[in-house]
């Protein structure tokens, strides 16, 4: 009798597998470990996830987190222990700023954690659930995979990383990853459960209409419209009505910067005037999604009288302070829609818009951060994903206008030094139709810089602007503007993708130092965009955006109380 073939099983580890890419991912990041190579076999094996390998376990999180702010999931494994405290700051990261993040942890075999024994990667004391209790308050939900609870835990998990946009998390061991398992008939919810009563929604569209008639009002907008995915529904708002309109720097890039309505990025009391005036002198303010943090407002300096504020967020809205609850996000915004298109509301004039950007240096004098971020915005072709890391970078590019198309990322809430490079590397791998561009000071790049062996390998060609201006400028504006707590190691940059695996063929390396070599290396950029390009941005130390120096002073102010 002829022996047919024996099919592989599947197993849990394929469950969870198959899970992760139904949720959106097609890659997951991670770094190897002696608890975790037997499911990275599962990976390698199968047609719809690919795995890519990090220089180390926070990288990881950070690629993974700028690939959930672009797909809307992602997955990293790590290690028992070493692996994943590792990782615990990104992990700490995507739960302030709302990444969905699911982050597997290999585990040991459970007769070794049943032996109580000293086990590599543990305290040595027997005890296998220190970790997975430290990561109680920076999780939406987590648990330990058996094989009794597999495809319950790994189904709660996900759904609930979806529904909250925050991170999960799961321990799996390799005993238990092999154990066979029915492959799911079910679908995951992919989506916000509809929690909306739909009397509060009435009573809320009845409500506003009659608050808002009539009324000059302006409209700002911030970080949650993404996180949802409510994109789409608020520029066709902002398209069916005539108001003015911002954004908070986290949620900039949600609308047409370049729209005769947009007043500019508010920033408390260091916005300019037109969107100081625009914003806090509106008779209403509708607010979409918009929390404050201390650095996108300068300290909480807000002008703002809740008591004319339409405020519409997550699982509520309110009006004048009048809270109708439970409505989602998106059922309110796609109300206030409908109310907008039928009430009196008044467009008031933008006053003082400033004058299309007019350099202030002379082409050939060193570099000043009044002209370069100007500059850096006019090189992006629409296409681009930017991630500015939280210092000089983020609040020079957070003033200036954004061409539509672009996206905006940035680290206001958590702002760990570092994340943006391995997260430009994850937001790549999650949308290779975009090219991605950093802007990245030296400290900043310094914790992360190995990750450009990763772009390298993934043959990525993203835009590395790095910004040397000699030591950690933004601490300097802040406090110690010549302690020597705010100097960095003298590195050479030019040198740097070259270690990491660059050479002539995928990478170009170049140097400016006035406005206009800064426009010819940003005209040579956009010529090879089959290359990884590295610009290294000279500036003076002691040189910072505006905006930057405002924030500064009212964080320093705010210290003070």
């Amino acid at each position: 009798m002829q022996k047919t073939k024996q099919q592989t099983p599947y197993t849990i580890a394929d469950y969870l597998f198959d899970r992760v890419h139904e949720a959106g991912a097609t890659d997951i990041f991670g770094v190897p470990g002696d608890f975790n190579l037997p499911f990275l076999d599962n990976i390698i094996a199968s047609n719809k996830l690919s795995w890519v390998g990090n220089t180390n376990e926070l990288n990881a999180g950070y690629a993974a987190d700028g690939y959930a702010r672009e797909r809307g999931f992602a997955a990293f494994i790590t290690t028992f222990g070493v692996g994943e405290l590792s990782a615990v700051n990104a992990t700490a990261g995507s739960y302030a700023e709302y990444a969905p993040v699911l982050h597997i942890v290999g585990a040991p075999n459970l007769a070794l954690q049943n032996s109580k024994r000293k086990i590599h990667h543990t305290l040595g004391d027997g005890v296998f659930n220190h970790f997975m209790s430290m990561i109680e308050p920076i999780t939406v939900a987590k648990a330990q995979i058996t094989t009794d609870n597999a495809a319950t835990e790994i189904d709660r998990v996900i759904r609930m990383i979806l529904q909250e946009n925050r991170p999960g998390y799961l321990l799996l061991s390799p005993d238990v990853a092999r154990t066979p398992i029915y492959p799911p008939t079910t679908k995951l919810i992919d989506t916000v459960e509809d929690i909306t009563s739909q009397a509060a929604l009435n009573d809320f569209k009845e409500y506003v209409a009659k608050f808002i008639d009539g009324k000059t009002t302006t409209l700002i907008a911030d970080l949650m419209v993404h996180r949802q995915g409510l994109q789409n529904e608020l520029k066709a708002l902002i398209k069916d009505t005539n108001i003015p309109f911002s954004t908070l720097s986290w949620g900039k890039t949600l609308l047409d910067e370049h729209s005769e309505r947009w007043a500019g990025t508010y920033a408390g009391i260091a916005s300019r005037p037109v969107v100081k005036d625009a914003v806090e002198n509106a008779e209403c303010l509708i607010k979409i999604g918009v929390n404050y943090t201390d650095t996108t407002t300068a300290g909480f300096s807000q002008e703002i009288d809740e008591k004319r504020v339409v405020d519409l967020h997550y699982e509520r809205a309110s009006v004048g302070g009048k809270v109708f609850a439970p409505i989602s996000l998106k059922d309110s915004l796609s109300a206030l829609h409908e109310v907008l298109t039928k009430v009196n509301v008044i467009a008031k004039p933008l006053i003082d818009v400033p004058e299309e950007f007019k350099q202030k240096g002379d082409d050939n004098s060193p570099l000043k951060q009044d002209d370069l971020w100007q500059i850096i915005a006019q090189c992006f072709d629409g296409n681009n994903v930017v991630f500015a890391e939280q210092g000089t970078s983020y609040f020079g590019i957070s003033d200036v206008r954004l061409p539509q198309g672009v996206t905006f990322y940035g680290q206001p809430m958590w702002g760990s030094i570092g994340y943006t490079l391995p997260a430009c590397l994850g937001a790549g791998m999650a949308s290779p139709e975009k090219r991605p561009v950093l802007l990245i000071g030296d400290g900043s790049a310094l914790l992360t810089i190995q990750e450009l062996a990763v772009m390298i390998r993934e043959k990525l060609n993203p835009v590395i602007m790095l910004i040397n201006n000699d030591g950690y400028t933004v601490e300097r504006a802040i406090h110690g503007a010549k302690q020597s707590y705010n100097d960095i190691p003298s590195v050479d940059w030019q040198l740097m993708p070259h270690a990491f695996g660059a050479d002539e063929t995928n990478c170009l390396m170049l140097k400016a130092e006035t406005p206009a070599t800064l426009r010819q290396s940003l005209e040579q950029a956009n010529q090879n965009k089959d290359k990884m390009v590295f610009i290294e941005i000279m500036t003076d130390r002691y040189d910072i955006p505006p905006l930057l120096e405002q924030i500064a002073s009212a964080l320093t102010n705010a210290s003070k109380k």
